[in-house]
């Protein structure tokens, strides 16, 4: 089995909103509208690129991705990096695809003198953990009401 990682696409559009489907933290799922608005965001090319959107695939089948903010924080020196999102379909976990996925992100990362990568998880610490992470502080969400 080759798990190949490559950057996303437009034409990913149909496998990725499945696989986001998945991932739902908030209320209510997010729309295919909403989604296609999302999506043209991240992939928008940018001078100073700040969404990297990797695929996983497998002989050719999208079996994952990982979302991840590179950008500057007031306390901390140089780049750092947040990772949002990382979601390997349910029926292709325990493959290592999720590791490759890390991989990805933190050879980016080092290519662009990233000096910090973060994530945020209330169910898969131990993915983490494994490999490197250290837990810090505490993640708080409030859902907002719109209107």
């Amino acid at each position: 089995m080759m798990i190949s990682i490559r950057r996303g696409q437009p034409e990913d559009a149909p496998k990725l909103f499945m696989l986001a489907s998945q991932y739902q933290t908030g209320r209510e799922p997010i729309t295919r509208d909403e989604f296609t608005i999302t999506l043209d965001n991240i992939l928008r090319y940018r001078e100073q690129e700040t969404n990297v959107l990797f695929i996983a695939e497998i002989e050719g089948e999208v079996v994952g991705y990982s979302l991840m903010t590179v950008s500057r924080l007031l306390h901390a020196p140089g780049l750092t990096a947040h990772l949002q999102e990382i979601v390997v379909d349910k029926e292709s976990r325990k493959q290592g695809i999720g590791d490759r996925l890390m991989a990805a992100n933190e050879h980016y990362c080092m290519g662009r003198g990233v000096r910090q990568l973060s994530a945020v998880t209330s169910h898969i610490g131990s993915f983490y953990n494994h490999r490197g992470f250290e837990p810090i502080g505490q993640h708080y969400r409030k859902v907002l009401e719109i209107g």
